[in-house]
This record gives C-alpha cells, sequence and structure tokens, in this order.
C-alpha cells in the first residue's frame, strides 16, 4: 500500500485545514493509499493561551476531526518561537525527516505564521524525500470582515512535483557541466514515467556514456531515442534529446567497434569493423578527456588523453590489417621492425605501434610531433595514477589533450576538419 504524509501548518484557524485534511484522505482513499497527517503549530504566547482558538487548542479540534474521517496515524509538534525563522526550520526538517520514505508528502502551508510557511515551503524543497512533493494553500476570492476566506469560497491550490521540478533543475545543471555521476545519483528519486522518467533514464544513460560503459549505453539510448522526438520542443529538455538523437544512431558503430577489437584481442577470426566506428571511438575517447578538464579533473584527462591517442594508433593499426594485441608482421616488416626496435613484440604498445604505422605508411613523425609524443607520454608515465606521483595540474592537462588531438590526426591521416565532424557527433554539450 501507498503511504502519504500530510504535513500542515496550524494558525488560529481550523476550516481551511480541515478541508485540506478531508480532500487529502478522500483522494488517499480513491488511490487505496494510508495517509499520516502531521500538524506543526507555534506555540501560544500567554495571553493568547486565555483565547478559544489559540493555535493548540486548534490543533486539538483538528486531531478530533481527523480521528472521525478515520485517520488514526496523527501526529502534532510544537514550535517554541513561531516567528523565528531558524525555530521553525529546524522543527519543519525534524518533522518532514519522519515522512522520507512516503510515496507521498503534501505540505499545506496555510496555517501559522508567516514564518512557519516559508520555513515550510524551504524545509520541503530541500528535504532529501523519496517519493513526489506537492506544495498547497487553502485560499479563495471572497473573505468576511475579519479578513479570512469564507467557506463556499475555499479552494486548495496545489503545486504538484514541485520537489521533483527543484530536482529536475538541478540535474540539468550538473549535465551542463558534465557531472553525469552525480546527476545520475540524484535523477534516482525521479518518478519513471513522463517528461521527468526521460531524464531519469538520460542522465543514467549518459552516466555509462562518460564512464565508457558503451554496452550499458547502448541499450538505454535506443529505447530513449524514440521518447526524444516528442520532447524535443520541451523548453528544458530540447538540448538533451538532441544529445540523444545523435547518440543513439552511433552508439552501435562504437559498440561494435569495441566488441571487434575485444576478438582481435582474444586472437579470434578477425571480422571486419566499421570505419566510422573506429574513428567515433577515437573522437569520443578525446571529448572524454576534454569533459575531465571542466570537471577539473586534471589526472584523469591527461591519461584519457593518452588513451585517446593509443586508441587511434590501434584503430590505424587495425585499419592497415595489423593486429596490435596479437602482433604477426610480414617477413620484410619483421626485418625493419627489429631493426628499428631490437626485437620484434608480441603486442604493440603506443611507441611500438607509431613505429610499426611509419614503417608501414611509410610515414614520419616530424620532430616536433616527436617531442609532442614524448611530452604525452611524460605526462602520463609521471602522474600518480600511472608510475610517478605528480597530481596533473590544468596545464598539464590542457597540453596533454592539445597534443593527443594534433597526434591523433596524423596516425590518422586525417584533417582537423574531416575529424571535427566526429567530435561534434559525440559532444555531450548542453
Amino acid at each position: 500500500m501507498a503511504k502519504w504524509t500530510l504535513v500542515l501548518t496550524v494558525g488560529t484557524t481550523a476550516e481551511p485545514l480541515l478541508r485540506a485534511i478531508e480532500e487529502t484522505k478522500q483522494a488517499a482513499d480513491r488511490k487505496s493509499a494510508s495517509l499520516s497527517v502531521i500538524l506543526v503549530y507555534g506555540r501560544p504566547t500567554q495571553e493568547q493561551q486565555s483565547q478559544e482558538n489559540n493555535t493548540l487548542n486548534i490543533t486539538k479540534k483538528l486531531i478530533d476531526e481527523a480521528k472521525k474521517l478515520g485517520l488514526a496515524e496523527l501526529l502534532s509538534a510544537e514550535i517554541d518561537d513561531p516567528e523565528n525563522l531558524d525555530a521553525c526550520l529546524r522543527e519543519m526538517k525534524r518533522q518532514l525527516n519522519k515522512a522520507i520514505d512516503a510515496d507521498r508528502v503534501l505540505v499545506n502551508y496555510t496555517g501559522g505564521t508567516k514564518v512557519m510557511s516559508a520555513a515550510a515551503v524551504h524545509a520541503a524543497l530541500t528535504a532529501p524525500l523519496a517519493g513526489n512533493l506537492e506544495l498547497s494553500y487553502v485560499g479563495g476570492g471572497q473573505r468576511d470582515e475579519t479578513g479570512r476566506v469564507v467557506s463556499e469560497a475555499m479552494t486548495i491550490r496545489p503545486s504538484e512535483q514541485t520537489f521533483t521540478r527543484e530536482r529536475a533543475e538541478q540535474i540539468i545543471n550538473l549535465l551542463r557541466n558534465y557531472r553525469f555521476e552525480p546527476a545520475k545519483n540524484l535523477a534516482e528519486v525521479l518518478p519513471d514515467s513522463g517528461r521527468f522518467g526521460f531524464l531519469k533514464r538520460a542522465t543514467t544513460a549518459l552516466s555509462f556514456w562518460d564512464n565508457l560503459e558503451y554496452d550499458k549505453a547502448v541499450p538505454e539510448l535506443r529505447e530513449l531515442n524514440r521518447q526524444a522526438k516528442a520532447l524535443s520542443d520541451d523548453p528544458d529538455l530540447g538540448k538533451l534529446t538532441q544529445i540523444i538523437d545523435r547518440l543513439a544512431p552511433i552508439a552501435n558503430a562504437i559498440s561494435d567497434t569495441i566488441r571487434v577489437f575485444r576478438q582481435w584481442e582474444e586472437g579470434k577470426t578477425h571480422k571486419p569493423s566499421s570505419e566510422e566506428g573506429m574513428r567515433l571511438l577515437c573522437a569520443d575517447l578525446l571529448e572524454n578527456a576534454y569533459r575531465h578538464i571542466q570537471r577539473k579533473e586534471y589526472t584523469e584527462a591527461v591519461l584519457r588523453s593518452y588513451r585517446a591517442l593509443e586508441a587511434a594508433v590501434q584503430v590505424a593499426l587495425v585499419m592497415s590489417n595489423r593486429n596490435p594485441w596479437r602482433y604477426t608482421p610480414s617477413q620484410s616488416e619483421q626485418e625493419a621492425v627489429k631493426s628499428r626496435l631490437g626485437h620484434v613484440p608480441k603486442e604493440l604498445t603506443l611507441s611500438s605501434g607509431v613505429e610499426v604505422l611509419e614503417i608501414a605508411h611509410n610515414r614520419t613523425l616530424n620532430d616536433e610531433l616527436k617531442n609532442k609524443l614524448l611530452d604525452l607520454q611524460q605526462l602520463r608515465n609521471r602522474s600518480i595514477l600511472e608510475h610517478g606521483y605528480r597530481a596533473c595540474s590544468k596545464d598539464d592537462s590542457e597540453r596533454a589533450l592539445g597534443y593527443a588531438e594534433t597526434l591523433v590526426l596524423w596516425v590518422l591521416d586525417t584533417n582537423i576538419m574531416h575529424f571535427q565532424g566526429f567530435r561534434e557527433r559525440v559532444r555531450l554539450q548542453m
């Protein structure tokens, strides 16, 4: 059974709050949900204690009426200083913590002091609630001579899914800053359907993609692409749908490339791999390094820049029908490689792979490119995540990425304008 919690701020008038309790109880019954009610009131002053409609008496009246409606789970809490924002916030957070596992939390901020209402709204919007949140207020256009809304004019004015919208905005901001993992964690509480369900699944898919878990990302992207077209005009999700629309068609090509490369690694039958998929993989690894720089993860950016170049060398070798993981050169190439390296490696690394490419294609790195390659290798090897103890700086990471970009173009024998098209297709910029 679904669990609902209604939290109300109590003032000196019972009728609008009783209306809220009655209507919420009816809605809960229609959904076969259990309902608990929490009444939060401000401690009456000494002068107010003698008044019949003081907040304590109103709370007791509401509890009695709620019991008549069949509600058994009724709680009340007193704020010692209802004009003090800090005191109100503390108590509101404490009470909302009791509803943290509810499937739906309804916060009605009609009664009580203005400070209590403000605290209720703020606490609700920032509470780590597992379920959906609805803020509501009982108002109306007609009022009596005391300024109170007359019974016949009372209406509950809800703000549906306020928490969900707030959480969605936080997630979208994280996506704009390429912070996919924290965005994925925040998205776990979003509903599974509708536009927010799309945001939840898209965030998960992009987190997989950013972690280079293409096998997990592909099925998600395939399913999301159908929904993305329907949400393309959404003011909040439009740019996200464009990313999904770009990635979905090419995700299979990259995933297939990796699957084929695994077969090459294992020495199985060499199946042809899509040249487009291989180039897209290299482009995506460079984009991945760029995103790590934007997140200020500079050492990771250096490692991924290096990996992008290493992957490009492997791609170039595969495209020339040479297995970099189980290298078996022709007789003439074997002699040339042995002459350069002093031996014939069984597996080609970045350095030996470049040497083989130079021999195979009769092309040579110029001195400038050789220096860039050496610097990139040293940045990677001396980092604390590899063989050294350096924490790479922003300058290190930007230099590494710049060198990797230049060297990838040489390795793949392409120009920057042509390769830029591949980069744009895998870009995750919102």
